[in-house]
Protein backbone atom coordinates (compact mmCIF):
# COMPACT_ATOMS: atom_id res chain seq x y z
CA UNK A 1 0.00 0.00 0.00
CA UNK A 2 1.27 3.42 -0.70
CA UNK A 3 0.85 6.38 1.93
CA UNK A 4 0.12 9.77 0.23
CA UNK A 5 4.08 10.91 0.67
CA UNK A 6 4.38 8.35 -2.39
CA UNK A 7 6.28 5.52 -1.25
CA UNK A 8 6.19 1.97 -0.77
CA UNK A 9 6.32 0.61 2.99
CA UNK A 10 10.11 -0.46 2.61
CA UNK A 11 11.09 2.84 1.15
CA UNK A 12 8.96 4.78 3.94
CA UNK A 13 10.41 2.78 6.49
CA UNK A 14 13.92 3.37 4.94
CA UNK A 15 13.40 6.92 4.53
CA UNK A 16 12.32 7.26 8.00
CA UNK A 17 15.25 5.73 9.25
CA UNK A 18 17.76 7.63 7.27
CA UNK A 19 16.28 11.00 8.77
CA UNK A 20 16.74 9.85 11.86
CA UNK A 21 20.25 8.72 11.46
CA UNK A 22 21.13 11.89 10.01
CA UNK A 23 19.62 13.78 12.82
CA UNK A 24 21.29 11.42 15.57
CA UNK A 25 24.85 11.30 13.95
CA UNK A 26 24.97 15.25 12.99
CA UNK A 27 22.98 16.75 15.72
CA UNK A 28 23.14 14.28 19.05
CA UNK A 29 25.95 12.04 18.34
CA UNK A 30 24.41 8.97 18.37
CA UNK A 31 23.75 6.14 16.22
CA UNK A 32 20.40 4.93 14.88
CA UNK A 33 19.30 1.56 13.42
CA UNK A 34 16.77 -0.20 12.19
CA UNK A 35 14.64 -2.29 15.26
CA UNK A 36 11.55 -4.36 15.71
CA UNK A 37 8.25 -3.91 17.35
CA UNK A 38 8.89 -6.39 19.97
CA UNK A 39 12.52 -5.02 21.67
CA UNK A 40 10.10 -1.63 21.65
CA UNK A 41 7.16 -3.37 23.22
CA UNK A 42 9.12 -5.49 25.69
CA UNK A 43 10.84 -1.66 26.96
CA UNK A 44 7.44 -0.59 27.19
CA UNK A 45 6.06 -3.35 29.17
CA UNK A 46 9.78 -3.25 31.42
CA UNK A 47 8.74 -1.94 35.26
CA UNK A 48 10.04 1.36 36.36
CA UNK A 49 13.33 1.80 37.71
CA UNK A 50 14.63 3.83 40.31
CA UNK A 51 11.60 5.78 40.97
CA UNK A 52 10.80 6.54 37.98
CA UNK A 53 12.06 5.93 34.26
CA UNK A 54 9.08 6.91 32.19
CA UNK A 55 8.16 7.66 28.46
CA UNK A 56 7.90 10.97 26.43
CA UNK A 57 5.82 11.50 23.50
CA UNK A 58 6.33 14.49 21.21
CA UNK A 59 3.80 15.10 18.64
CA UNK A 60 4.10 17.42 15.57
CA UNK A 61 1.59 18.37 12.94
CA UNK A 62 2.22 19.34 9.43
CA UNK A 63 0.17 20.55 6.62
CA UNK A 64 1.38 21.16 3.27
CA UNK A 65 0.40 19.29 0.02
CA UNK A 66 0.18 16.29 2.85
CA UNK A 67 -1.66 17.26 6.36
CA UNK A 68 -0.96 14.60 9.01
CA UNK A 69 1.17 14.06 12.58
CA UNK A 70 4.20 12.87 13.08
CA UNK A 71 4.61 11.37 16.71
CA UNK A 72 7.80 10.45 18.45
CA UNK A 73 7.92 8.31 21.47
CA UNK A 74 11.13 7.68 23.31
CA UNK A 75 12.07 6.55 27.00
CA UNK A 76 13.31 8.84 29.32
CA UNK A 77 16.69 8.17 30.16
CA UNK A 78 17.57 7.68 26.10
CA UNK A 79 15.71 11.17 26.34
CA UNK A 80 18.25 12.93 28.95
CA UNK A 81 21.36 11.19 27.18
CA UNK A 82 20.71 12.88 24.03
CA UNK A 83 19.33 16.47 25.58
CA UNK A 84 23.00 16.07 27.89
CA UNK A 85 24.60 15.57 24.40
CA UNK A 86 23.08 17.99 22.21
CA UNK A 87 23.31 20.41 25.31
CA UNK A 88 26.67 19.79 26.20
CA UNK A 89 26.17 18.75 29.60
CA UNK A 90 28.74 16.21 31.27
CA UNK A 91 26.31 14.27 32.77
CA UNK A 92 22.27 13.30 31.97
CA UNK A 93 21.28 13.87 35.68
CA UNK A 94 22.19 17.52 34.99
CA UNK A 95 19.17 18.33 32.67
CA UNK A 96 16.25 19.51 33.83
CA UNK A 97 12.92 18.35 33.48
CA UNK A 98 11.94 21.67 31.67
CA UNK A 99 15.01 21.27 29.07
CA UNK A 100 13.90 17.74 29.18
CA UNK A 101 10.58 18.84 27.64
CA UNK A 102 11.40 21.38 25.60
CA UNK A 103 14.69 18.75 23.57
CA UNK A 104 11.83 16.14 23.31
CA UNK A 105 9.43 18.04 21.45
CA UNK A 106 12.70 19.77 19.40
CA UNK A 107 13.45 16.12 18.62
CA UNK A 108 9.95 15.31 17.27
CA UNK A 109 10.40 18.40 15.14
CA UNK A 110 14.00 18.45 13.53
CA UNK A 111 13.13 14.28 12.82
CA UNK A 112 9.78 15.47 11.33
CA UNK A 113 11.31 18.09 9.20
CA UNK A 114 14.22 16.13 7.78
CA UNK A 115 12.09 13.40 6.74
CA UNK A 116 9.81 15.56 5.09
CA UNK A 117 12.73 17.49 3.54
CA UNK A 118 13.54 13.90 2.61
CA UNK A 119 10.15 12.36 1.53
CA UNK A 120 9.03 16.09 -0.56
CA UNK A 121 11.70 17.89 -1.16
CA UNK A 122 9.75 19.78 -3.85
CA UNK A 123 6.87 20.78 -0.88
CA UNK A 124 6.62 23.28 1.64
CA UNK A 125 5.03 22.36 4.94
CA UNK A 126 3.85 24.07 8.32
CA UNK A 127 4.64 22.62 11.22
CA UNK A 128 3.16 23.12 14.86
CA UNK A 129 5.14 23.50 17.87
CA UNK A 130 5.43 20.19 19.47
CA UNK A 131 3.08 19.16 22.35
CA UNK A 132 4.92 16.49 24.70
CA UNK A 133 3.31 14.28 27.09
CA UNK A 134 4.88 11.52 29.27
CA UNK A 135 3.58 7.96 30.26
CA UNK A 136 3.21 4.96 29.06
CA UNK A 137 3.46 4.39 25.55
CA UNK A 138 -0.29 4.24 23.40
CA UNK A 139 -0.73 3.26 20.30
CA UNK A 140 -1.58 6.41 18.32
CA UNK A 141 -4.98 5.85 16.35
CA UNK A 142 -7.21 7.25 14.47
CA UNK A 143 -9.92 5.13 12.57
CA UNK A 144 -9.98 7.02 9.37
CA UNK A 145 -6.20 8.08 9.16
CA UNK A 146 -3.84 6.47 7.19
CA UNK A 147 -0.73 5.69 9.17
CA UNK A 148 2.21 3.64 10.02
CA UNK A 149 4.17 2.80 12.79
CA UNK A 150 8.51 2.67 12.53
CA UNK A 151 10.61 1.07 15.13
CA UNK A 152 14.16 2.32 15.54
CA UNK A 153 16.49 2.81 17.96
CA UNK A 154 18.95 5.28 19.63
CA UNK A 155 22.27 4.04 20.76
CA UNK A 156 20.33 0.88 21.28
CA UNK A 157 17.21 2.60 22.62
CA UNK A 158 13.83 1.65 21.27
CA UNK A 159 12.20 4.48 20.09
CA UNK A 160 8.81 4.51 17.42
CA UNK A 161 7.85 6.77 15.46
CA UNK A 162 4.41 6.81 14.40
CA UNK A 163 3.17 8.91 10.86
CA UNK A 164 -0.62 9.83 10.42
CA UNK A 165 -1.80 11.41 7.27
CA UNK A 166 -5.42 13.04 7.07
CA UNK A 167 -5.39 14.54 10.18
CA UNK A 168 -5.57 18.30 10.58
CA UNK A 169 -2.99 20.51 12.71
CA UNK A 170 -5.21 21.90 15.56
CA UNK A 171 -6.26 25.19 15.05
CA UNK A 172 -4.08 28.39 14.84
CA UNK A 173 -0.86 26.76 16.05
CA UNK A 174 0.81 26.39 12.54
CA UNK A 175 4.17 28.08 12.20
CA UNK A 176 6.02 28.22 8.80
CA UNK A 177 9.01 25.62 9.40
CA UNK A 178 9.10 23.47 6.41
Amino acid sequence: MCSPISLSPAEYHDTLLAAVSEVAENSLFAFADASEQAAFEAAAAAPLTDGGSDWLSACVHFSGPVAGRFELTVPEPLARHLCASFSGAEAPDEINEADLVDFTGELSNMMCGTWLTRTRRQDAFSLTPPAVHRGAPQIPGSEDAASELCYLSIDEAPIRLAVQWGIAPPPSQERADG
